[in-house]
């Protein structure tokens, strides 16, 4: 009976190693390209939301939706023509380079 105790206790921490082991193992969450992705919508939606981006650089993009920002990668392409425009003072680079600085805890500054 004490063999088959220990036989039945060995099995049992075996396979909760096992299960451990074989858990799926997610990115962490501080990965750079995901804080900068993240961190480019929040700054655009700000942006969007109190009028610091002229309608005319708006119109007709398809990742806004209804006034909300949409991550994609027209989002990125959008980015990179707009780079050294300044809204509201700052290079939407700049906008974005503090954001990803202090994300997740960057808020909308208006």
């Amino acid at each position: 009976m004490r063999t088959s105790w220990a036989a039945t206790t060995l099995l049992l921490s075996l396979v909760l190693t096992l299960a451990a082991c074989t858990e799926e193992q997610k990115p962490p969450v501080n990965d750079e390209v995901q804080r900068r992705d993240q961190a480019l919508v929040a700054v655009v939606q700000c942006l969007v939301d109190h009028g610091g981006i002229p309608r005319a650089d708006l119109r007709g993009q398809p990742w806004l939706v209804r006034n909300k920002v949409r991550g994609s990668a027209e989002l990125v392409e959008w980015l990179s023509v707009h780079r050294e425009t300044v809204y509201e003072g700052k290079t939407l680079q700049a906008w974005e380079d503090e954001a990803t600085a202090a994300w997740p805890g960057w808020r909308c500054p208006f």
